[in-house]
């Protein structure tokens, strides 16, 4: 494994990557992934199935047709029916997802903006879910996890077209006919979806796959102000137990929680921490940001003061955190 890495080191692995793909994001692009890491983000297909069944919120949907009561009992059944199922605000459950979410954030995306997740399951049966439609503004990452899925993209409508759209689109309807391409997704692709742009999923074969959302960025009310780094270091993750803790490295430590630049030398942390770091700790702000991790040997001397705020731990962050209180879920509010 290399001496650092963060969540998005499979498809930008250094500085240059990164700023290379800030370029392209004005329009529909697909990431290929160059390692295997992102296959440790999720658990496996069979074992998110069996988390859902313990009392996450979950919706089915299957020609545009909608069950959002999340009752358990409906869960099997309609990925057997070939439904596609998708569990809202997984990010609260799963911290890696998270993690991945504060470095496109950092990386991409800035603050101020209103952050979703969504982790879907379909077994695959050729079935129509949610059919030709756009997610209104907002900028979308998706990563296929598992299987492949097949996806039809068009250009973006403009605002205020209505979000469900026919199956085939014309220009009475506010859709050029031209601009549609339909491609399979392989696991590992990370595909970015600019504001309102069409798009229709079917899948052939089971399919794990994260919709990652971010609104465009709305000029705050008055009174609801939150400092930029405050934004920048937000951290959304459900209290409760981990089922199977990571195990402590003797080489290797990773950032346990999100940290911003601010000043000459200070670092903030979440809830409104700041705190101030030796020089040593500087060049690796930006690293720290994107919450990477680092063997011992390349932090040297900076290892000490970030391991005394608790900012990175010998263990890696659980891919699973069973909530205490799964009724209190943020994806409740999505039925």
């Amino acid at each position: 494994m290399r001496p650092v890495t963060t969540s998005l080191s499979p498809w930008f692995p250094d500085a240059a990557a990164l700023a290379a793909g800030r370029r392209r994001l004005s329009r529909s692009v697909l990431f290929p992934a160059r390692d295997r890491a992102w296959q440790q983000l999720t658990p496996r297909f069979d074992d998110v199935v069996a988390l859902t069944a313990a009392g996450l919120p979950f919706q089915i949907a299957a020609e545009r047709r909608y069950d959002r009561s999340g009752r358990a009992a409906r869960l099997r059944p309609a990925l057997a029916a070939g439904k596609t199922v998708f569990l809202p605000q997984i990010h609260q459950v799963l911290p890696r997802v998270m993690r991945l979410m504060v470095a496109l954030r950092m990386a991409f995306m800035g603050p101020g903006r209103e952050e979703c997740s969504f982790l879907f399951l379909v077994e695959g049966r050729g079935r129509e879910g949610l059919g030709l439609h756009h997610d209104d503004d907002v900028h979308a990452f998706w990563l296929q996890l598992e299987g492949r899925r097949t996806v039809t993209l068009g250009p973006p409508v403009t605002r205020g077209t209505p979000q469900d759209l026919p199956n085939a689109p014309d220009r009475r309807d506010g859709i050029a006919r031209g601009g549609f391409v339909t491609r399979a997704l392989p696991p590992g692709s990370l595909l970015y979806l600019p504001p309102r742009t069409p798009h229709r999923v079917v899948c052939y074969e089971r399919s794990l796959a994260l919709s990652l959302t971010w609104s465009v960025r709305r000029r705050a009310r008055s009174g609801r102000r939150t400092s930029h780094a405050a934004a920048l270091t937000e951290w959304d993750v459900a209290s409760g137990r981990v089922p199977d803790p990571p195990p402590s490295s003797r080489t290797r430590v990773w950032t346990q929680i999100p940290v911003a630049a601010v000043g000459a030398g200070d670092l903030a942390l979440p809830d409104g921490g700041r705190v101030t770091m030796p020089h040593s700790v500087r060049r690796f702000t930006s690293t720290l940001a994107l919450m990477g991790s680092f063997t011992r040997e390349v932090l040297g001397d900076a290892l000490p003061a970030l391991d005394a705020y608790g900012i990175v731990a010998p263990q890696d962050l659980p891919q699973v955190v069973i909530p205490e209180a799964p009724a209190a879920l943020d994806g409740w509010r999505f039925a």
